[in-house]
């Protein structure tokens, strides 16, 4: 690694240009969509998000993630220790129940949980997706997964509209302002490229491809209509330009292979948007299942990043910011802890480096603060300096452009 090397990493910010969603349209989005409660039109995911006012959050907290975590806590929940005696869960011994009741609207086809059995969403009436369980999921939990793949696939649909792109077909116009000096501006870079993103799409990959730049999404090459991982180039190719979706893509999809009875998921590479998302069970830990699907969200993302592609993608990013020259941050609210993590150490152990954070809202958000207390406390003071929108933090070590992302790349 002794070759000049620059890593990118895009948040939600970074599509707004393209017409990619900004978190408050997710979480509208999401807010609206889903099962309903029992003998109501309310939505079970607007009944969350009152509950959460209710109980104090604010209007800034709560987002389509809060909804979302929600949810899957309330899998854990419901689920149980011990499949066979159908123990409760270690948090239902000591937790009670919340008048939860008319959360779940839903019967069991046939009336009685055996193996096989399906649900009816709501109450007795056939759901066209219902799926059929095989390890005699809770019936309560089995709903939420439901719940949780309509959710997902509503989430898939809304990346479709802004970044569908296959070999035959493509929503994005890869000609217009913003899409032509980012061009420009990837292909003036003298360096190694690492491209790494947080949203759900290969919109920056498919750009580049324009210009010949072939960058590496971390799965084989095929005609096929699936492609598998290539675990072992995503760790060793440290060389190549890529573009890897850490929080997974929309194009991605997960099988549910099946040894000795026991779940072992897939995750595999498809030519389009995977429309309809399939997740399933997994347990990572003894009596607390989480959920595999081709995109992370919500709060468990530091569970769900121990599956295969999505940790090898991780140590990727680890290594690459640990040897980097310079990391350029788009669009991030700096909302993971897992991510923020990566950044501190490198902060901490690679001398050279230097950060580029580009956000319209840093200073209005007071993010420096939070970076002096939160992000980046391995730096005694923030000693900045600033100068029409852009700041300087620790002897100019990190520069915030207070700006979009095209004034940025005008500004480059």
């Amino acid at each position: 690694m002794n070759n000049k090397r620059e890593v990118f990493l895009f948040g939600a910010g970074a599509v707004i240009d393209w017409d990619g969603p900004q978190t408050y349209e997710i979480t509208k989005l999401i807010r609206e969509r889903g099962f309903s409660l029992i003998n109501s039109d309310t939505k079970i995911t607007e009944f969350i998000y009152q509950r959460l006012l209710k109980a104090g959050y604010s209007e800034s907290e709560i987002n389509f993630e809060t909804i979302i975590n929600v949810i899957e806590e309330l899998m854990v929940y419901f689920s149980e220790f011990n499949k066979e005696k159908k123990t409760p869960s270690l948090l239902k011994v000591f937790l009670l129940e919340n008048n939860l009741s008319e959360i779940f609207n839903f019967s069991i086809k046939g009336g009685i949980r055996k193996h096989g059995y399906t649900l009816q969403i709501p109450i007795n009436k056939d759901y066209p997706f219902a799926k059929v369980s095989y390890f005699d999921e809770n019936p309560n939990q089995f709903f939420l997964q439901h719940l949780l793949a309509y959710l997902l696939t509503a989430i898939n649909n809304l990346v479709s509209k802004y970044s569908w792109n296959t070999e035959n077909s493509s929503v994005i116009d890869k000609e217009t302002e913003y899409s032509l000096t980012f061009r420009k501006w990837i292909t003036s870079k003298k360096c190694i490229i690492r491209l790494y993103t947080l949203n759900y799409d290969n919109l920056f990959k498919s750009l580049l491809e324009k210009e010949d730049i072939k960058c590496f999404d971390g799965f084989y090459e095929s005609k096929d209509v699936q492609s598998k991982p290539d675990v072992k180039r995503i760790l060793s190719d440290t060389e190549s330009p890529v573009h890897y979706n850490l929080h997974g893509s929309s194009y991605w999809k997960v099988l549910s292979k099946v040894h000795s009875d026991v779940y072992s998921p897939e995750i595999v590479k498809l030519k389009g948007i995977s429309l309809n998302a399939a997740p399933i069970f997994l347990e990572m830990e003894k009596g607390k299942t989480i959920l595999v699907s081709n995109i992370i969200t919500g709060y468990q993302k530091t569970q769900k990043s121990a599956i295969t592609p999505f940790r090898q993608m991780q140590s990727a990013f680890d290594k690459d910011c640990l040897f980097a020259d310079k990391i350029t941050i788009i669009g991030y609210s700096f909302g993971d802890e897992h991510i923020n993590e990566i950044i501190r150490t490198a902060l901490k152990y690679n001398k050279k480096l230097r950060i580029e954070i580009i956000d319209p809202d840093f200073i209005k958000k007071k993010m420096d603060l939070n970076f002096a207390s939160n992000i980046f406390p391995i730096y005694n003071q923030i000693d900045s300096n600033n100068e029409k929108n852009i700041y300087s933090y620790f002897n100019s070590k990190i520069k915030v452009f207070n700006m979009k992302f095209l004034e940025y790349l005008k500004y480059e």
